[in-house]
């Protein structure tokens, strides 16, 4: 898919929701990531069938590129303006998915780059999916936020503890830990306003813990039952 600027030509992959019936977006960025190394369709699937989730349209956005992903996802307004107003655009035209309250998920600076769009497009997404979110970068600009009413799943692992860090290929530099910034995110998500999932799991910045976290993380942001604003936390098993 070609932005209308000719800036963006970005893969996307499409599982349609039910035809009959106006259902949720699912966007996920980073869908190298998702589709390929997580295989995140099977339990996506099973969570549906089983109706431990709602019936979604599954979409998924690549990042082409490790420079590309680096440029695309520290927050550019340019990416986020292309994701809001003609990925999400494009998929409602070919799917019955409704116009507000839709689910993102990213990982690592995905993750950052999904909690972006919730609040530069407030009530497109209701729920969002960071994994690992790389909010290290967002915390070292401590920018002023706007208030925010989404429901966050913010994980981080207990062995990302690394601390300044040259991340290439452009040379991205990290001066506090994966921890530091997640923790960072969630306390300031919650004084706008959100509703905060926190999970430190045991592991580090890899596939196979945010695999074992889809199923408890998506019943969770997907539930309807209601949660008190604030920063929460729950054991995985």
């Amino acid at each position: 898919m070609t932005s209308a600027s000719g800036d963006y030509t970005r893969n996307l992959w499409l599982v349609p929701g039910p035809q009959d019936s106006v259902h949720p977006l699912c966007l996920f960025l980073d869908a190298e990531h998702y589709l390929r190394d997580m295989d995140c369709l099977p339990i996506l699937s099973k969570l549906m069938t089983t109706g431990q989730i709602p019936a979604m349209t599954l979409a998924f956005v690549a990042h082409v590129s490790s420079e590309d992903r680096q440029r695309d996802y520290l927050c550019d307004p340019r990416y986020t303006e292309y994701l809001a107003e003609e990925v999400v655009p494009w998929v409602r035209a070919r799917t019955n998915v409704r116009e507000t309250g839709n689910l993102i998920c990213g990982l690592s600076l995905s993750g950052l780059a999904a909690a972006h769009l919730t609040f530069q497009y407030p009530g497109l997404f209701a729920q969002a999916l960071c994994q690992s979110g790389s909010f290290w970068w967002l915390a070292q600009q401590d920018p002023d936020l706007p208030l925010n009413h989404t429901r966050f799943w913010l994980s981080v692992g207990d062995q990302e503890t690394e601390t300044e860090v040259t991340h290439p290929p452009s040379g991205l530099y990290q001066e506090i830990s994966q921890i530091e910034g997640v923790e960072w995110a969630a306390a300031r998500f919650q004084d706008q306003g959100a509703t905060v999932m926190y999970q430190q799991y045991k592991g580090g910045h890899a596939i196979a813990p945010w695999r074992a976290e889809l199923t408890p993380a998506l019943t969770w942001l997907l539930s309807s039952e209601p949660v008190d604003n604030g920063v929460h936390s729950q054991e995985i098993s």
